[in-house]
């Protein structure tokens, strides 16, 4: 009986590497920031990828949530500061309305793609294991334009 190795065996960790397969968590936890360091630095291509992968995913959930919230608070017509109400309302009646609706549904996006976020980075994690890397589904290609 011979044993072959496969790509996804533990004994190729020339292909792979550690910061590869911890960029991932490294996202998790430090959003965009911690992977684009690691991509700055590393010249090893399989770290680079996955760490391109991973930056794509954060900033596309970091420009949601910036524009979910812009929308969001755009359409608010008033707030509540103390016990005591205001109006804030810096666009007309119908565009208020239908900013604050915009805006409240792409909340409910973001809270999906951060519930996404902890998904993708474990299947991402698990697949760097094996020696291949993961594209997350749904992230914009921002850093693939700067190879």
């Amino acid at each position: 009986m011979t044993f072959t190795a496969t790509p996804s065996d533990p004994e190729l960790s020339d292909e792979r590497s550690i910061g590869g397969i911890l960029v991932h968590l490294l996202g998790l936890f430090t959003g965009f920031l911690g992977p684009l360091i690691l991509y700055a630095v590393s010249d090893n291509e399989f770290t680079r990828t996955n760490a391109r992968h991973t930056i794509n995913w954060h900033v596309t959930v970091s420009v949601l949530m910036i524009v979910a919230l812009v929308m969001f608070f755009l359409g608010a017509d008033e707030i509540t500061v103390l016990g005591e109400t205001t109006e804030v309302s810096l666009l007309p009646a119908p565009l208020d309305i239908v900013f604050g609706l915009v805006g409240f549904l792409l909340i409910i996006v973001l809270v999906i793609a951060i519930f996404l976020t902890l998904v993708y980075t474990i299947v991402a994690t698990v697949k760097a294991i094996s020696g291949s890397t993961w594209t997350y589904p749904g992230a914009i290609a921002f850093v693939e334009r700067y190879r």
